[in-house]
């Protein structure tokens, strides 16, 4: 009885990690928006490369200084990249913050895209850098986000009464 009381406990704050870790995206877009940051790879191990090293074989400042032209278009991309993944973090948050935290079921739908995300984001910096630390932050990120969605899951899904 204690057990079912605390994981009823526990959804009630689901809200709060989704919204924590849509705020998280906000800032790792953000940091888009000044592409010679793309020099420092966060989730890769010391010495691995990053995703502008994997893809060009040049480093961000390298890159600029060897291709002017294609740096520029390229950190035009990260811009625009950094724009949608901080529109897609404001929207998680204020789903999160206000329609997931009232048991709204399109919201709970809405938040798998969460740990989709998440996953795939990993997966494919995986597949640039093969950082295997990038691999083990998604296991974590996901499975954090699935309790987030699952622990709350019958306060957005109640068991109907039988008649």
């Amino acid at each position: 009885m204690a057990a079912a009381a605390s994981i009823k406990g526990y959804g009630k704050y689901g809200w709060i990690i989704l919204f924590v870790f849509w705020a998280l995206h906000l800032v790792l877009s953000a940091r888009d928006f000044l592409p010679a940051l793309q020099d420092l790879c966060l989730a890769c191990v010391p010495g691995a490369q990053t995703p502008i090293q994997a893809v060009t074989g040049l480093t961000w400042s390298q890159l600029v200084s060897s291709n002017a032209k294609f740096a520029s278009f390229l950190g035009s991309t990260l811009v625009d990249d950094g724009i949608s993944g901080v529109g897609l973090a404001v929207f998680g948050m204020v789903v999160s913050m206000t329609s997931y935290r009232k048991r709204e079921k399109w919201a709970w739908y809405v938040s798998w895209s969460m740990p989709i995300g998440i996953l795939a984001a990993q997966l494919n910096v995986y597949a640039l850098t093969g950082s295997i630390m990038v691999i083990y932050l998604a296991i974590a990120f996901t499975f954090v986000s699935l309790l987030a969605l699952l622990l709350p899951y019958r306060q957005f899904f109640p068991r109907k009464p039988p008649r």
